[in-house]
């Protein structure tokens, strides 16, 4: 049985079904403090949102976290069913066993101890929860479960590393089997029982909606499920707020800076995707559907506008999919969540976006025909010709997503000079009229 909380006034949770756009609309669930982090279904309508509040702070009495829970996918609203000031609940998973819903919840107490929510009863009452501390001096901002039993939060500690915890008790208990030195984990994501990756190194929320942009970030990988982990890849420019992979061997993770990076290889090798939003954002999430395509979160660090993109090429290219510059809500979308090809939800501050079910396509204006690099692989200079002789910038991106070259397209033509460039592989994006070209290149 759910308990229904009586809510004040700046809490309250109610109906709100006006149309936003052909694909995502405003949810039911809202509040003017809350910050909706993560949400997980355990069926087409029923499921929970985890959140934080005030922004998170800056009084720790202001800052409570907890769960809500709605019975028609976020249509007229939801209720509070876990709740606890100096709280802030970051994310939420959840595992069918014996035919029941098994959540579990994973955040902190104003980043200084690390806690998990889980049933206190299992599996009699799977809406009913309690909170376990796992350690002090650290915090959450990751869980997944590998399957009812075993389940791993990921996070960070006061000196500023990351940390993966296990437990293999159904969240009873917690042991420590990873620090990664210097980068807190942002988001876990398992891919199957044995492979799974970590992003770390993500943004945070700062009082009064500030950010905090870390210079640096890894991808790391577990191939024994989760008992170890290696680090795949390292940026020195900005660090990672998310995983996802579409199969084993292909996967993209987002940069805090905006930058994409994919790979096809199972994580031994990344490299830059094309992404065709401008100005400067901060990606938040990355989710593939069931049915491949790919949807990524960000917004913009003055909180203008969220954003959503999409790809419908296995995650190689990304453009516009929506914008809520012309709302007055979830102008900072946090992560995306989807049960299947036609229900989702973006979480959100102050109100979370939902799909209405009708299938999503890339903008007209992203376009993505190939155009000409001569020769590929180049050794001094590659000529880039565009189609049609369009003329527009032209900007050359390493591995790491870093921009290395800016020419300008004259008769729709440039030419790179690669004398300075370290060999390795790289991604030419030309901004044109007509949208934005993206190709690779090798420089042998």
């Amino acid at each position: 049985m759910i308990m229904k909380r009586p809510l004040p006034t700046s809490l309250a949770l109610f109906a709100s079904c006006t149309l936003l756009h052909a694909q995502w609309v405003g949810g039911g669930v809202f509040s003017t403090v809350v910050h909706y982090q993560a949400c997980a279904f355990h069926n087409v309508d029923s499921g929970f949102f985890a959140y934080g509040a005030n922004n998170p702070g800056p009084l720790p009495t202001a800052t409570e976290g907890g769960l809500v829970f709605t019975d028609d996918g976020n249509v007229s609203g939801g209720y509070y069913v876990w709740y606890a000031p100096s709280t802030n609940l970051e994310d939420i998973d959840v595992k069918m066993t014996a035919g029941l819903p098994l959540y579990m919840a994973a955040g902190h107490r104003l980043y200084n101890r690390s806690l998990v929510v889980r049933p206190y009863d299992l599996p009699a009452q799977p809406f009913a929860f309690d909170s376990i501390g796992t350690g002090n001096g650290q915090y959450y901002r990751a869980v997944r479960m590998r399957d009812d039993l075993v389940a791993f939060a990921a996070g960070g500690t006061n000196a500023g590393d990351g940390i993966i915890d296990m437990s293999a008790d159904t969240g009873a208990t917690w042991t420590n089997v990873a620090v990664l030195p210097g980068q807190p984990v942002s988001r876990l994501h398992f891919v199957n029982d044995q492979l799974a990756f970590a992003a770390t190194g993500g943004y945070s929320r700062l009082v009064n909606n500030g950010l905090a942009l870390p210079d640096s970030g890894a991808i790391y990988r577990t191939i024994d499920g989760g008992m170890s982990w290696q680090q795949v890849h390292a940026s020195n420019v900005a660090g990672f707020s998310d995983v996802d992979f579409l199969d084993d061997q292909i996967g993209v993770a987002t940069r805090n800076d905006g930058a994409m990076l994919r790979t096809t290889d199972g994580g031994d090798t990344w490299i830059p995707a094309s992404v065709s939003i401008s100005g400067n954002y901060v990606l938040t999430s990355v989710v593939f559907r069931g049915d491949g395509i790919g949807f990524a979160s960000a917004y913009r660090p003055d909180g203008t506008e969220g954003l959503i993109l999409i790809s419908t090429d296995d995650g190689d290219h990304w453009g516009f999919n929506f914008s809520t510059a012309s709302l007055n809500y979830a102008r900072r979308i946090y992560d995306l969540y989807f049960f299947d090809e036609a229900h989702g939800h973006a979480c959100s501050h102050y109100k979370p976006l939902r799909t209405t079910g009708i299938v999503m396509d890339v903008a007209a204006g992203v376009v993505r025909t190939a155009f000409g690099l001569f020769p590929n692989p180049g050794t001094d200079v590659v000529t880039v010709t565009l189609p049609n002789g369009a003329c527009g910038l032209v900007e050359v991106l390493d591995a790491t997503g870093r921009l290395v070259r800016t020419v300008r397209t004259g008769g729709g033509k440039a030419t790179i000079d690669l004398c300075d460039l370290r060999p390795g592989s790289y991604v030419v994006r030309a901004h044109t009229i007509e949208g934005v070209l993206s190709a690779h290149f090798v420089r042998a």
